[in-house]
């Protein structure tokens, strides 16, 4: 149990369970580490209390919000390097995941003052205006707990920090299957990116996308541009694209689409991707999982990674995404060889 009990007085970054909500009588599930989380929870002077608890957010399977609280408290130490520092975008969903969600992207009025945040320009659709505001920053266990708490299934975040919000961290190769094509084309996609990657000397680190797909994330310096980072993406999937057309594609039009999306075009400012270790409003509360290139083959099946699978190979092979926070590669022979 990551929430730990302080005597008042202590380390102020210490979490204090202040009351216990009464135990469910749902019987401990897929995803059931540690004891229940509290109903209310304080870190220093800042307290948060957490509602609705037994609410059903997958009542097919029986999981509840708390049980989606629950998993993000016991990945928390792991999760938080992956999304510190990164403007966070809140997708909620009150009503579970089949429940309609709705945006909260300025959290001026909304998010108690104890939630970091940045200001970030944004232009509203069909309008040239443009306008600031702040979005919330979750730098640490209590921040992600309020985050959830407000419905926010997943953890979408920027590919850069707050301190070098036009230079990201990485490159994504969002590998997206159009309808009637399986994960075993899609893990084909990805080992193709693979090899290319390999061929320009550059380190990738895939993860199931939570969903239906995969990604392929290659970490850079913070001194190259969006420009860049989606220059680049774009030439590797127009040469794996051209190379196998009946399995690869750049066409982003659903209706014209064939075979696997290599999709560029996420590499942008502003465009946030699914975090590692993050819940997907999906059957079965799928999570968004690291992966050994040795796993992507014909025999993957993402749909086996739920929290409790995830929280096993934690516990087994440790972060396989810690490569991704470690790792600085240029791009500037790549983008000479392309």
């Amino acid at each position: 149990m990551r929430a730990r009990t302080a005597r008042p007085g202590s380390d102020p970054g210490t979490l204090l369970i202040v009351r216990t909500q009464p135990a469910s009588d749902q019987p401990p599930g897929d995803g059931s580490r540690g004891s229940p989380v509290p109903s209310e929870i304080r870190q220093g002077e800042r307290a948060l209390r957490l509602s609705n608890l037994d609410k059903p957010y997958w009542p097919e399977e029986e999981i509840t919000k708390g049980d989606l609280l629950r998993y993000y408290r016991d990945v928390a130490s792991t999760l938080l390097p992956h999304i510190r520092d990164r403007p966070f975008t809140m997708k909620r969903y009150p009503d579970g995941w089949r429940g309609r969600p709705f945006f909260r992207k300025d959290v001026t009025n909304y998010a108690p003052p104890w939630i970091k945040r940045v200001a970030v320009e944004v232009t509203g659709r069909g309008s040239p205006q443009s306008r600031t505001i702040e979005v919330p920053v979750v730098n640490d266990e209590l921040a992600l707990l309020w985050m959830v708490n407000t419905g926010c299934i997943e953890c979408h975040t920027w590919y850069s920090r707050i301190d070098k919000l036009e230079r990201p961290d990485w490159v994504v190769f969002d590998l997206d299957p159009s309808d009637g094509v399986g994960i075993a084309e899609t893990a084909e996609v990805a080992l193709l990116v693979k090899q290319a990657l390999d061929a320009l000397g550059l380190a990738s680190f895939p993860k199931t996308s939570g969903a239906l797909g995969l990604h392929v994330v290659v970490p850079i310096e913070r001194r190259h541009t969006y420009d860049d980072t989606r220059r680049f993406a774009a030439e590797v999937a127009r040469g794996i694209a051209g190379a196998h057309p009946d399995l690869a594609t750049t066409e982003w039009s659903k209706a014209k689409r064939r075979g696997v999306l290599i999709d560029a075009s996420q590499n942008a400012k502003g465009k946030t991707i699914a975090s590692v270790y993050s819940v997907r409003p999906m059957p079965g509360a799928t999570v968004s999982t690291p992966l050994h290139w040795e796993e992507v083959n014909e025999s993957l099946e993402p749909s086996i990674y739920t929290r409790e699978a995830v929280l096993d190979r934690l516990d087994h092979h440790g972060d396989l995404y810690e490569g991704v926070l470690n790792t600085k590669q240029s791009l500037d022979r790549a983008l000479r060889a392309l």
